[in-house]
């Protein structure tokens, strides 16, 4: 007979071994999973754990982390093709004003009107409740996460670019945790809540000339988050804005622009000129060139780009930043090409015709700078505007040929400058000293019957509510 110590040993070996067998069944029932690598990232403004298992990488320059911005930018890489990424992932979180955000609203398909009423739906993420947005981001599918923490200050952006349904994106953002204190901050208003633009009249000596300003009301106000590609045209009483792409026409009686209706077009527009018969010109990049009037639109062509028509209507310039023009004749309904050559410039920037002169606005060939190149209809150049010291301008929107010489809006420089007859430079007046605005651009103009001329550009409102597109009319070169 065993003593009982020996029994008991005998009982214990017997337990390890069905135990033994017991875990041996369960791990070929349930393999154990790999080893993870999870890795942290801690930002002033969020935290990110992730697993670098999952192909996730990033390089010392896709992470900033600043007291008020952090980002970062992951990818997996594309095995075997360099340079291309299966999915991209862009993290930030930046304590700025509101307006980038309001931006992100308008551009990514949201009314900020409803946005405010909480008309839509939130998902969170990383502890903020955002908005979803699919769309794409240079080609390729994107998805986009984004709110504003109005308390904080606060605009958080997180960008998905690429195969964005993979579980690994989900996993990602699982590991993110935004860190955001609400310090009371209270946005500025929104466009509907701000002031709208006024000015009062100006005058401002350029040389031996008083040029006065007179700020125009446009009802209702235009706002735009474009700031360069709006136009103008008039006819008349008649006025024509090209805004975000839109026609619109107003009446025009020297003191307001009251408008009048929406006209409805197949395409976006940038470019607009009127004839002497009051036709209206348009044309855009893989847009037809057409002409409307009363009502309608009387022609269409195909093949030009942005085209600059004389006031005949019977001719215009053709034209595309590399420099390459012709020359477009129109009869009956038929168009005539011809190149037109201006060898003293490299890229065009704008061209715009009056009844004497074709302007061409671009990058010297000589590497010279931005100047004005003035040529005659054959585009036989007949002189050079430059800056005072005969160098280069900022980028000048538009010119045009006064009694007592030229005048040119120079958007880039945000200045009225004058020439003379012959070419030579006056002097300019910057735009708060004529306009009295902050930072605007000039984005076109055109010359009324009485010799002065409707000038249009954007501005942003003294309380940053809104960015208005607004017009003064210029007179006393």
């Amino acid at each position: 007979m065993l003593k009982k110590k020996g029994l008991w040993s005998l009982v214990l070996a017997a337990l390890m071994l069905l135990s033994l067998t017991a875990c041996t069944k369960e791990e070929k029932k349930a393999p154990a999973p790999e080893a993870k690598s999870p890795k942290t990232v801690n930002a002033a403004l969020w935290d990110l754990v992730y697993d670098e298992a999952d192909g996730w990488v990033y390089k010392e320059d896709d992470f900033y982390n600043g007291e008020t911005s952090s980002k970062i930018t992951l990818s997996i890489p594309k095995e075997g093709e360099e340079d291309k990424n299966v999915l991209t992932a862009v993290i930030h979180v930046a304590l700025e004003d509101p307006y980038s955000f309001r931006d992100y609203l308008t551009s990514y398909g949201f009314d900020e009107r409803e946005y405010v009423d909480k008309a839509y739906e939130l998902t969170n993420v990383g502890g903020v409740d955002c908005l979803k947005q699919e769309g794409n981001s240079w080609g390729s599918s994107s998805l986009r996460y984004f709110n504003r923490v109005e308390g904080a200050g606060a605009t958080v952006m997180i960008q998905l670019i690429g195969e964005y349904k993979d579980e690994k994106a989900e996993k990602l953002l699982a590991g993110l945790t935004i860190k955001l204190e609400d310090t009371g901050n209270k946005d500025g208003p929104w466009y509907w809540e701000g002031e709208p633009y006024s000015a009062q009249p100006r005058s401002a000596m350029v040389g031996t000339h008083t040029l006065d300003s007179q700020w125009i009301p446009i009802t209702d106000c235009i706002m735009t988050k474009e700031t360069f590609n709006h136009a103008v045209a008039v006819s008349g009483n008649q006025a024509f804005l090209l805004v975000d792409g839109a026609l619109k026409r107003y009446d025009y009686d020297g003191k307001s622009l009251k408008f009048a209706e929406d006209i409805a077009l197949d395409k976006e527009y940038e470019d607009i000129s009127v004839d002497t018969n009051g036709t209206v010109w348009l044309s855009n990049f893989a847009a037809p060139l057409i002409s409307w009037k009363d009502g309608a639109k009387t022609a269409s062509y195909e093949g030009p780009d942005h085209v600059a028509m004389h006031p005949s209507g019977t001719w215009g310039v053709n034209w595309f930043s590399n420099g390459e023009c012709q020359k477009i004749t129109l009869s009956g309904g038929t168009m005539k090409t011809e190149p037109l050559i201006f060898k003293e410039v490299s890229t065009v920037s704008h061209l715009l015709v009056d009844e004497n002169h074709i302007y061409v606005c671009g990058s010297a060939a000589d590497e010279s700078g931005h100047k004005v190149f003035v040529y005659d209809a054959k585009g036989t150049l007949q002189r050079t505007l430059a800056d005072s010291d005969g160098s280069g301008l900022g980028s000048v929107t538009f010119v045009t040929e006064t009694p007592n010489g030229f005048l040119g809006l120079d958007g880039n420089m945000r200045e009225v400058v004058l020439w003379t007859k012959d070419g030579a430079y006056i002097g300019a007046v910057d735009d708060g000293d004529l306009f009295g605005t902050s930072y605007p651009w000039f984005c076109g103009a055109t010359k009324l019957d009485d010799g002065s001329i409707l000038v249009i550009m954007t501005e942003t409102r003294a309380d940053k509510s809104a960015k208005e597109l607004v017009a003064y009319q210029l007179s006393g070169f």
